[in-house]
């Protein structure tokens, strides 16, 4: 037999030698060649006419006994008609019938005929064949009355005909579903209930309705194996009240009425669109969605299979933003398919529909071919939210451009049109929208609403707005800046230098260059008074100016510009002045200068200032006092470096000088020999004595320092404690910060320090141990140190 055949078999009440069995009864009468012991399994136990009992004990005429239809898809696809025939062979029992069965394991055979289609087909058989062999069955078999336009034609006449297809597809939809119920029929015309299940799984893909299993009529639904049964009325009992089962849905073709339930998917997709637009592209659209559906892995098409179905199919116009997302969705998992073919036109259907942003944005997420299109889409919604004033949100970033030079001019030329239209107070959403999607525009052609955008700008300075996100920022702040400096100057001066104080210098601080223009002055001056690092960047922004003063009164410019609101502190003010050549420095500069000095501690940084400033003390006698002060003692400190010992003593300095100095000072002791060290510490009187008290502990307590210079301080405070010229202030103070040096230390340190004393002199080392060896003893202090002095030193404290 051909491949592209059905196996056909006849099964009647057989004669002796008439069926295959040779002898008498009921049995296969005759079967097409290669026909298998399955297919023959299958039609018996599932397909074969049921004769109902009631009837047959009545004798009814055999004309009143309808035809069956019988569909199963057990392992083959087998289709079977059955006629009543009466009286058995050669008897007069009641229950002979005639069943003429299609059988196929290649569901292809059927092509786009569903099973119900083939009630009252003309090939049909109704009498044995003239042996036991019978004729094949062609493919794709002649239908019956049922075509496509007829079946719709005729749900269209029912009442309420598209309400109860719903209801009808939608349950034989689901009759696969886990815990789905079985659908059955009560009608006592087989055709109405044939035309019910042709049209229903018309709306199904061929490959699920050829698993739909029917059986029209059947007399014991509970022993049917199909999911769809119809049931005549004298045999239905209470399954013609639909209500009362939940283990079918049951339609009552006689009563009108069936149990109601929510419609499925694809019944709400498709019913409609079979009864208003082409049957048969629609029926072509959902074999669509079913293959779109497998190429996704997918048992079921979802919404996007459909409405991609019906672009393709049905030529149908995206309708509604759900649609054009759901095809969006769709985009961006598209099944196995040509992108030419398909896709394509799906996407050319999407943008069509002009959707919303959403839709858009969801499609540019999508790496397509045409992404330079879909983003000048979304582009052009996104500007007409915009315009017409729609609440934005945070938009997601883009991903990276995939423009053509045609398109981003065009994308260009869209952003600057519509900076015409925008209102100023959104100008700001534009630029950012148009930066997102890598979009530059240009000044030049959108002047005067760039003009108008920038006046209402300067008069809303915490409007918000952040030119740092704008491909055009720069030209932007430069317009600004110049409104704001005309404005600066004009009758609004008050409120823009305010301005400038709150708000605009964030922005303005970096631009600022000319410490003569008042904006830049306002700009600096509102920066550095902010701190931070921007008061630091803002600082050194002018630093070049002025070591190159070219320009007269620049000095004095440029510390108004950048500390006319906040006044420099002292390393500051002393950067500021190394900057200038000694004689830009003005007397109206030294003024500001002594102003900060004044609320300055004395420190080497402020003398070293006031010496800049000497020229300009006039008679400030403190000052001149310090700066006096200070050069003797640097004089003095320069010959130690040189002479050592021979340097002398410092004689009288300030107080605040010798503090601010001590570092230097100290420094410049421990550089000394050690011998000469001591000598000038010892001559030098309580004044320098006390600031070593101060200074020496804090070199050998810094783990950081050379660790000779530490040893030097040691023996450096304790000669000067011990010496006939220290007051009884000096020894205790040294005193307490040596014996706490000894109980920090161990004796390899110890060790150390009587090395270096005996290179001094030999008395000083026996006078360290000595002290070493009264201090352990824990002797109240006071006992000890006079005890120690009358020894070595043979007088008594003073």
């Amino acid at each position: 037999m051909s491949a592209r055949e059905f196996h056909s078999l006849y099964y009647t009440d057989c004669g002796p030698g008439q069926g295959l069995r040779g002898g008498a009864g009921f049995q296969f009468q005759a079967v097409s060649p290669d026909t298998t012991d399955e297919m023959m399994t299958v039609v018996q136990r599932s397909t074969l006419y049921e004769a109902p009992v009631g009837w047959m004990r009545e004798k009814r005429p055999v004309e009143d006994y309808p035809p069956s239809l019988v569909h199963v898809h057990n392992g083959v696809y087998a289709t079977a008609r059955g006629v009543y025939l009466g009286a058995e062979t050669g008897g007069v029992r009641e229950g002979n019938q005639f069943t003429h069965a299609l059988v196929t394991t290649n569901a292809q055979l059927y092509g786009p005929i569903r099973p119900a289609q083939l009630w009252d087909a003309p090939w049909w058989v109704e009498e044995p064949a003239p042996s036991t062999e019978c004729p094949a069955v062609p493919a794709e078999p002649e239908a019956g009355p049922f075509g496509v336009e007829a079946l719709r034609e005729w749900v269209l006449g029912q009442q309420n005909g598209e309400l109860w297809l719903l209801a009808v597809h939608s349950a034989v939809d689901r009759v696969h579903d886990e815990g789905a119920p079985r659908v059955v029929f009560i009608s006592e015309d087989p055709a109405a209930v044939m035309r019910w299940i042709a049209a229903a799984t018309l709306l199904l893909p061929q490959e699920r309705a050829l698993r739909v299993g029917f059986r029209v009529f059947a007399t014991n639904p509970q022993f049917s194996e199909q999911e769809v049964l119809a049931l005549h009325p004298d045999w239905a009992g209470s399954l013609a009240e639909p209500e009362r089962h939940t283990d079918f849905t049951v339609f009552n073709l006689v009563t009108g009425k069936h149990r109601e339930a929510e419609a499925s998917d694809s019944a709400l997709h498709w019913v409609s669109r079979f009864l208003r637009a082409d049957p048969y592209d629609v029926v072509d659209a959902i074999e669509l969605s079913h293959q779109f559906a497998c190429g996704r892995g997918a048992a079921r098409p979802s919404n996007g299979d459909r409405l991609a179905a019906g672009v393709l199919a049905l030529e149908e116009p995206v309708s509604g933003q759900e649609s054009a997302m759901a095809l969006a969705e769709w985009l961006a998992a598209p099944p196995a398919v040509s992108a030419a073919d398909v896709l394509e036109p799906v996407l050319a259907a999407v943008l069509a529909a002009e959707p919303g942003v959403p839709v858009l944005a969801r499609l540019a997420g999508i790496d397509l071919e045409q992404a330079g299109q879909v983003r000048f889409a979304l582009l052009r919604a996104e500007i007409g939210e915009i315009i017409r004033g729609t609440p934005a949100g945070d938009r997601a970033p883009l991903a990276e451009s995939r423009w053509r030079r045609d398109e981003v001019e065009r994308a260009t030329r869209l952003v600057e049109g519509a900076a015409g239209a925008v209102l100023p107070e959104r100008m700001d959403l534009l630029l950012r929208t148009a930066a997102r999607f890598g979009v530059q525009p240009r000044l030049g052609n959108f002047a005067e609403p760039a003009a108008r955008f920038v006046e209402w700008w300067a008069q809303h300075p915490h409007a918000g707005v952040d030119p740092s996100s704008w491909t055009c920022g720069a030209e932007f702040v430069d317009l600004l800046r110049d409104v704001l400096a005309r404005r600066l100057e004009g009758p609004w001066g008050d409120e823009v230098a305010a301005a400038i104080k709150e708000r605009w210098w964030r922005l303005l601080a970096p631009t600022v260059s000319d410490p003569f223009m008042p904006l830049d002055a306002a700009v600096a001056s509102a920066a550095v008074a902010a701190g931070g690092s921007v008061r630091q960047e803002t600082i050194e922004v002018f630093r070049g100016l002025l070591r190159k003063p070219e320009q007269p009164g620049t000095g004095e410019a440029v510390y108004d510009a950048l500390f006319g609101e906040s006044a420099p502190t002292l390393v500051e003010l002393s950067a500021f002045l190394a900057e200038l050549p000694s004689t830009a420095v003005s007397d109206a500069l030294a003024q500001r200068a002594f102003g900060v000095l004044g609320k300055a501690k004395v420190s080497g940084r402020y003398l070293d200032v006031l010496r800049v400033l000497s020229h300009h003390l006039g008679d400030r006698q403190d000052l001149r006092k310090l700066w006096e002060d200070d050069g003797r003692l640097r004089a003095w400190l320069s010959t130690l470096r040189r002479k050592g010992a021979e340097a002398g003593s410092p004689g009288e300095i300030a107080e605040q000088v010798l503090a601010a100095r001590a570092g230097k000072v100290v420094e410049a002791l421990l550089a000394c020999p050690p011998r000469a060290a001591t000598e000038l510490v010892v001559s030098s009187g309580e004044q320098l004595q006390q600031t070593l008290v101060r200074e020496l502990p804090a070199v050998w307590n810094d783990e950081n320092a050379d660790p000779d210079l530490r040893d030097r301080a040691v023996v450096l405070a304790f000669v000067a404690a011990w010496s006939d010229d220290a007051t009884g202030t000096v020894r205790a103070a040294f005193d307490r910060e040596l014996e706490a040096w000894m109980h920090a230390h161990k004796q390899s340190d110890f060790r150390r320090i009587s090395k270096l004393l005996r290179s001094i002199e030999a008395e000083h080392a026996t006078v360290w141990h000595e002290w070493l060896r009264e201090t352990a003893q824990r002797k109240p202090k006071q006992a000890r140190t006079r005890q120690v002095a009358r020894r070595f030193f043979g007088r008594r404290e003073r």
